[in-house]
């Protein structure tokens, strides 16, 4: 299919305004919760408390904050306070419980698992989530994080895991089935992320250093027992790494368990001389669970905007690339593109209120506009069904 120089950048052009001026459609949301939450409020003993921790943990709590979760859980813990510069906390609300860390790269405040500096003790932070409903086909579980570069303090390895499973608590509870899981250890690997679900473990390609600086996690149900999953850049972008699979066990996934070991704790320094710097320490925010299943978000991000048209527009005529077939034809094509205008359309009623504030978007949107058909290059010329800039 080829596309004209004016289509192609009205089409740009448009695709701006929609992200400046409208409200995005946005899937709809079954659970959320952030660090900001009210609930994670400044307190003695610590800000970010749950059920079962172990006595050298944070106290008991039932801290629940946003909303279609159950109370955070810590079972499955192993911490050594006298060992670390958190002390009792080896999980916390950053710049809440401690001053802002510079390694946090998700902003503050956010969730924060930490170890301890203490050697064959098999350091363990487990923080455990259970979702009130388990997702369905075409449900999405989102959060941010940030891990620390590997950095074992004994021969006993360290690692990361975030996990998904069924049956309601962390791994190891009876009656809970892990069904998917996301990991990195020390030494194994090459130290590059690996995958766990029913095919076994496979290598995901991409390095712990490529999410060290933040990254946004994305896995979908697809199917009774597939999924697909994406890592993301925190700015946005093309995926860090894609994976889509089947799932291992059998049972509907209700829980995510994220599992920090053996990795020291702030500077790595026990006694004088320890301090929380956040180098060590694993973070995450903004879990969300959405309803994926939205016509025309083709970046599978929970909401409709001009990205999925630039989605739609770099797989334009693919039949190997099928993110941007909204209609399950089989190939990427025009009717994909009438599916993604008519969800973002200012005059569908998909659209809550395409609603322009004050004058100032509205002149946002023209300079955008004029911009964008300025900078359009000569596409005369361009004979093949995939014109490229």
């Amino acid at each position: 299919m080829m596309i004209s120089s004016w289509s192609k950048y009205s089409l740009l052009a448009f695709a701006a305004i929609v992200s400046c001026c409208a409200r995005q459609v946005v899937a709809a949301s079954l659970a959320e919760d952030a660090a900001i939450d009210g609930a994670y409020s400044a307190e003695a003993n610590g800000a970010w408390k749950g059920a079962n921790p172990t006595p050298e943990e944070n106290p008991l709590g039932t801290d629940n904050g946003g909303a279609g979760f159950l109370p955070w859980n810590f079972a499955g813990g192993a911490h050594y306070p006298s060992s670390s510069p958190y002390g009792q906390l080896n999980h916390f609300i950053d710049a809440v419980d401690y001053p802002a860390s510079s390694f946090n790269n998700l902003g503050s405040p956010a969730f924060a698992l930490t170890n301890a500096n203490f050697k064959q003790g098999g350091s363990t932070a487990r923080a455990t989530r259970t979702f009130q409903h388990s997702l369905a086909v075409g449900e999405a579980i989102y959060f941010t994080f940030d891990n620390p570069l590997l950095q074992p303090i004994d021969n006993d390895g360290a690692g990361f895991i975030l996990r998904l499973n069924s049956g309601r608590g962390p791994k190891d509870t009876p009656g809970v089935v892990e069904h998917f899981g996301l990991f990195a250890t020390s030494g194994f690997n090459g130290n590059r992320w690996a995958i766990a679900d029913d095919a076994g473990v496979t290598d995901l390609g991409l390095s712990t250093a490529s999410t060290s600086s933040g990254a946004k996690f994305q896995f979908t149900v697809t199917g009774l027992q597939s999924y697909s999953l994406a890592l993301l850049p925190l700015a946005g972008g093309s995926p860090l790494a894609t994976r889509s699979g089947m799932l291992g066990g059998v049972g509907a996934i209700d829980t995510l368990e994220i599992v920090l070991y053996g990795n020291g704790s702030g500077n790595g320094v026990a006694g004088e001389g320890a301090l929380p710097t956040g180098q060590r320490e694993l973070f995450f925010d903004n879990l969300a669970v959405r309803d994926s299943s939205v016509a025309g978000d083709y970046d599978q991000n929970g909401i409709v905007d001009g990205a999925d048209f630039l989605k739609w527009q770099s797989t334009l005529g693919s039949s190997a690339d099928l993110s941007a077939d909204g209609s399950g034809n089989g190939v990427v094509d025009a009717g994909d593109l009438t599916i993604w205008k008519s969800a973002v359309s200012v005059s569908s009623n998909a659209m809550t209120v395409p609603e322009l504030l004050n004058g100032f978007p509205l002149f946002c949107c023209s300079v955008l506009l004029a911009l964008k058909l300025s900078r359009a290059p000569n596409l005369a010329g361009c004979v093949t069904d995939h014109c490229r800039e």
